[in-house]
Protein backbone atom coordinates (compact mmCIF):
# COMPACT_ATOMS: atom_id res chain seq x y z
CA UNK A 1 0.00 0.00 0.00
CA UNK A 2 1.59 3.90 -0.81
CA UNK A 3 1.84 5.87 2.49
CA UNK A 4 1.37 9.54 2.51
CA UNK A 5 3.06 11.85 5.19
CA UNK A 6 0.77 13.20 7.70
CA UNK A 7 1.75 16.25 10.08
CA UNK A 8 -0.17 16.94 13.03
CA UNK A 9 0.35 21.12 13.11
CA UNK A 10 -0.78 21.56 16.80
CA UNK A 11 2.46 18.90 18.05
CA UNK A 12 5.04 20.19 15.53
CA UNK A 13 7.66 22.10 17.71
CA UNK A 14 10.14 23.03 14.34
CA UNK A 15 13.00 21.33 15.91
CA UNK A 16 13.76 20.15 12.51
CA UNK A 17 15.08 16.45 13.28
CA UNK A 18 12.86 15.33 10.86
CA UNK A 19 15.17 17.09 8.07
CA UNK A 20 18.18 15.73 9.84
CA UNK A 21 17.04 11.88 10.13
CA UNK A 22 16.30 12.21 6.46
CA UNK A 23 19.22 13.78 5.01
CA UNK A 24 21.36 11.60 6.74
CA UNK A 25 19.45 8.58 5.92
CA UNK A 26 19.17 9.16 1.99
CA UNK A 27 22.77 11.53 1.88
CA UNK A 28 24.73 10.08 4.95
CA UNK A 29 25.26 13.49 5.99
CA UNK A 30 23.45 15.91 8.25
CA UNK A 31 22.61 18.54 5.91
CA UNK A 32 19.16 20.10 5.77
CA UNK A 33 19.24 21.76 2.81
CA UNK A 34 19.57 17.82 1.42
CA UNK A 35 16.74 17.00 3.11
CA UNK A 36 13.50 15.58 1.43
CA UNK A 37 10.90 17.10 4.42
CA UNK A 38 11.16 21.19 4.94
CA UNK A 39 10.10 22.64 8.33
CA UNK A 40 8.80 25.90 6.99
CA UNK A 41 7.74 28.55 9.86
CA UNK A 42 4.59 30.72 9.67
CA UNK A 43 5.33 33.05 12.49
CA UNK A 44 2.43 35.46 11.96
CA UNK A 45 0.12 32.02 13.01
CA UNK A 46 2.54 30.64 15.05
CA UNK A 47 2.68 27.35 13.29
CA UNK A 48 5.49 25.31 12.06
CA UNK A 49 4.34 23.21 8.98
CA UNK A 50 6.58 20.20 7.82
CA UNK A 51 6.58 20.11 3.58
CA UNK A 52 7.90 17.06 1.80
CA UNK A 53 9.60 17.08 -2.25
CA UNK A 54 8.13 15.21 -4.70
CA UNK A 55 11.41 13.19 -4.29
CA UNK A 56 10.21 11.56 -0.82
CA UNK A 57 9.92 8.33 -0.94
CA UNK A 58 7.74 7.75 2.52
CA UNK A 59 10.83 5.75 4.13
CA UNK A 60 9.32 6.84 7.28
CA UNK A 61 12.88 7.85 8.88
CA UNK A 62 11.54 11.41 9.83
CA UNK A 63 8.88 10.03 11.01
CA UNK A 64 10.67 7.85 13.62
CA UNK A 65 12.77 10.77 14.69
CA UNK A 66 9.75 12.71 15.60
CA UNK A 67 10.08 13.42 19.12
CA UNK A 68 6.56 15.20 19.55
CA UNK A 69 5.23 12.81 17.33
CA UNK A 70 3.88 15.15 14.83
CA UNK A 71 4.62 13.12 11.84
CA UNK A 72 2.99 9.64 10.53
CA UNK A 73 2.64 7.88 7.44
CA UNK A 74 -0.99 6.73 6.39
CA UNK A 75 -2.50 5.24 3.27
CA UNK A 76 -3.92 7.14 0.73
CA UNK A 77 -7.20 6.79 1.51
CA UNK A 78 -6.94 8.04 5.36
CA UNK A 79 -4.74 10.90 3.37
CA UNK A 80 -7.86 11.98 1.12
CA UNK A 81 -10.50 11.69 3.91
CA UNK A 82 -8.12 14.14 5.73
CA UNK A 83 -7.41 16.49 3.16
CA UNK A 84 -10.99 16.69 2.32
CA UNK A 85 -11.68 17.69 6.49
CA UNK A 86 -8.58 19.72 6.50
CA UNK A 87 -8.55 22.26 9.33
CA UNK A 88 -5.48 23.32 10.53
CA UNK A 89 -4.37 20.48 13.22
CA UNK A 90 -3.62 16.98 11.50
CA UNK A 91 -3.48 16.42 7.37
CA UNK A 92 -1.12 15.56 4.48
CA UNK A 93 1.88 16.90 4.61
CA UNK A 94 2.00 19.22 1.16
CA UNK A 95 4.22 18.23 -1.40
CA UNK A 96 6.42 20.69 -2.73
CA UNK A 97 7.95 19.94 -6.83
CA UNK A 98 11.51 19.69 -6.79
CA UNK A 99 14.05 19.32 -4.07
CA UNK A 100 15.49 21.67 -3.12
CA UNK A 101 12.57 23.68 -0.84
CA UNK A 102 15.05 25.82 0.91
CA UNK A 103 14.03 29.52 -0.50
CA UNK A 104 15.46 32.92 0.69
CA UNK A 105 13.80 34.62 3.15
CA UNK A 106 12.43 31.64 6.21
CA UNK A 107 12.91 31.51 9.26
CA UNK A 108 15.12 29.33 11.33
Amino acid sequence: MNKQLVVDADRCTGCRVCELACSLAHHGENNPKKSNVQVLRNAEFDVNIPAVSMDCDACGTCVEWCLPGALSLVGYGEAAILRKGATLGRFPVPLVPGAHLRTGGEEH
